[in-house]
């Protein structure tokens, strides 16, 4: 019973109806994965926060501050295994709704990005399906998780099955139980050798690492797990496990997490099936640009057999995916440092960032702007070296949107002759210095590049 889409209008920054299509799992690491990606305050907590807001009994109220002033009303329309589920304001202005076939046999577990606890709680053991009952959408958003201290209870009589997970994130094999202040608080406590500190003190990272345990270890095949930003208050090597974890249960789960971490996009994953959404807000109201089946075949293209450039989609590229707008593509990773250091001698700024360490050829920046494109960036532009120039016209014509120039000169970097090459005489002398002669056409392309990119 798959969770295929959803359709949001007037949530938040949802002044128009936006759709996103949810990854299926069909065994293959990463299939059931989809990941959410966009710039802070573009929308991505409250695309968490639809999906939350079918759980409960009761039909969610959305505040004046969670309704978009220019609709003033919510519809969130859920597509599961086929049928379609509503949640609709009653009536324009209204905060009250009404769910519409909501199945409340089919539950998603949502982990908010806020996974503080009450460090000291009361007595209670929630199984899943009772926390999942018990889970609805808050007016505010708060900044500590509910009833999840609830949840420890029952971890404590399944440790083998969450410890057996925790230790695939965790390189120690932490000793935790609870106990009871004589004051009737419960407490959780962490045993260090012979000392033992109460959950108190217990690091923002172990409370976020206990939680995304905790949404996976009793889950099942077919289950539905959402997790706001996973990153949080973890170390990158943790970031690296806490994504392995996940994309191996995305074998025959669908997990949906919202995301800034690089660590968290992962090509063999896209390739596999992951769904890469993209989520932005230039102010005009929050868009959702998802990743084309024709997206993915390139993505595929490109990371096939590229032993000679395997940065092509490397750490610093997948950086692209959390960028704003205002994109350079390059040839190589040359171009990449030496571009700004040629800026740099002219007293110019390069007013865009670079897409990772180039294209990896000439040939593949067709590529990269069709997953640009694809993605809805808005302002692009590539520069090519000079014995190049003949391929902008098909550039220009593929996407008239985006801005495209070459340099004047057959490379950025003069080079000599070789056994097997010629000699090339670039924009730089051996000193990396540009040419006096190159100075007036490369001051003069940088200012277009800064006035296409900064242009409305």
């Amino acid at each position: 019973m798959p969770l295929e889409k959803i359709e949001i209008i007037g949530f938040r920054g949802f002044s128009s109806k936006q759709i996103i299509q949810f990854s299926i799992p069909n065994g293959e690491l990463g299939s059931g994965l989809t990941i959410i990606t966009g710039a802070n305050n573009s929308g991505k907590s409250s695309i968490i926060e639809c999906l939350k807001a079918r759980g409960g009994y009761q039909s969610p109220s959305f505040t004046v501050g969670a309704r978009n002033s220019s609709v003033d009303r919510v519809d969130i329309a859920y597509f599961i295994d086929g049928k379609e589920e509503k949640i609709s304001s009653l009536k324009k202005g209204s905060s009250e709704t009404r769910k519409d076939e909501v199945n409340n046999q089919f539950q998603v577990f949502v982990l908010p990005s806020r996974r503080a606890f009450n460090p000291f709680f009361g007595r209670g053991a929630h199984t899943r399906e009772q926390y999942l009952q018990n889970t609805e959408l808050p007016a505010q958003r708060s900044s500590m998780m509910n009833n999840f201290q609830y949840r420890l209870f029952n971890i404590l009589e399944n440790q083998e099955a969450f410890n057996e997970i925790l230790h695939k994130v965790l390189p120690f094999k932490p000793e935790w139980s609870i106990d009871q202040s004589d004051q009737g608080q419960y407490f959780l406590k962490f045993y260090n050798g012979d000392n033992s500190h109460t959950s108190d003190g217990m690091g923002e990272g172990i409370v976020s690492i206990f939680a995304i345990i905790d949404s996976l270890y009793d889950s099942k095949p077919g289950d539905v797990i959402v997790i706001d930003e996973p990153e949080l208050s973890l170390h990158p090597a943790l970031q690296k496990r806490v994504f392995n974890l996940l994309n191996d249960f995305s074998k025959d789960r669908q997990i949906i997490i919202s995301t800034h971490s690089p660590y968290f996009v992962d090509i063999k994953s896209i390739i596999n099936g992951s769904q890469l959404v993209r989520v932005i807000n230039d102010g005009s109201g929050t868009e959702i640009y998802q990743l084309s089946a024709d997206g993915r075949g390139v993505i595929e293209k490109l990371a096939s057999g590229n032993i000679y450039n395997p940065h092509t989609f490397g750490l610093d590229a997948r950086e692209l995916f959390f960028q704003e707008d205002r994109v350079i593509v390059v040839e190589g990773q040359e171009d990449v440092l030496l571009f700004p250091n040629i800026a740099e001698q002219l007293d110019l700024d390069i007013s865009a960032s670079f897409f990772g360490w180039g294209a990896g050829g000439a040939s593949n920046i067709s590529f990269i702007c069709f997953l640009l494109q694809d993605l809805g960036f808005k302002k692009v532009a590539a520069i090519l070296d000079g014995d190049k120039a003949d391929e902008i016209p098909k550039l220009k014509s593929e996407f008239p949107d985006f801005h495209f120039v070459h340099i004047c000169a057959e490379d950025i970097r003069t080079k000599k002759e070789r056994k097997a090459t010629e000699a090339v005489d670039g924009l730089l002398d051996s000193k990396r210095i540009i040419k006096d002669e190159h100075k007036d056409h490369t001051s003069q392309l940088i200012t277009e590049l800064n006035g296409y990119m900064n242009s409305l």
